[in-house]
């Protein structure tokens, strides 16, 4: 039931993931034209993007590769291990990413809310509140011993066992196999909204029908 809830949660960060990458496409050169707080609110959704995925695959990765130890006859203790250093390896990682871009993408929809009082724009302050002070507080609360158990293991001093360096190495690999995952379907799907969308273009359409 626990996995089957992972899953679900999983299959939900990669559509919400998605749309972020297909949204900062379709602005993505056009940003860079625009630059400013637009540039920055677009690059930081570009991140935001890589970040979600990775989590996706880095724990997809984290679900797979005990059944490709259990056939390395690797012992149980070892993989509880590593499965635990490399949960708290992508943890920390997205969480390094998402709470700051978090934070700009909060203040931004504050402002948006202060210039214009739109139900669509309150909502979107609203949830962006609620999604952040939450976000922040499980950090809090998490990141810590977290980061305390990344850092034994990583300097554990001289009564580190050999075979730990090989978790180590084991989980610094499976991070990093997901970033990758992560920046290049982020990347993917970004470019291809950018081919397919140009805003100036829409923008003078719009005047057009307008006028």
């Amino acid at each position: 039931m626990t996995i089957l809830f992972l899953l679900l949660v999983l299959a939900l960060n990669f559509m919400i993931s998605w749309a972020n990458a297909n949204y900062v496409g379709r602005y993505w050169s056009e940003s860079k034209e625009v630059g400013g707080s637009f540039r920055v609110y677009i690059v930081v959704g570009y991140i935001m993007a890589i970040a979600g995925f990775t989590m996706v695959y880095g724990y997809i990765l984290v679900l797979v590769a005990p059944i490709f130890l259990q056939i390395a006859e690797v012992d149980t203790e070892t993989i509880l291990m590593f499965e635990q250093l490399s949960s708290d390896l992508i943890y920390l990682f997205c969480v390094a990413t998402v709470i700051p871009t978090g934070f700009y993408i909060w203040i931004r929809s504050l402002k948006n809310f202060w210039e214009k009082k739109t139900l669509a724009n309150g909502l979107t302050a609203g949830w962006n509140s609620y999604a952040q002070i939450h976000n922040t507080i499980g950090v809090a609360r998490n990141a810590p011993s977290a980061l305390g158990r990344v850092t034994k293991a990583l300097f554990g001093g001289k009564s580190k066992k050999k075979d730990n360096t090989i978790i180590v190495l084991c989980a610094i690999f499976v991070l990093i196999l997901a970033i990758f995952g992560g920046y290049f379907t982020a990347s993917t799907i970004m470019k291809k909204a950018d081919r397919e969308y140009d805003m100036f273009a829409d923008l003078k359409k719009r005047k057009s029908n307008y006028s």
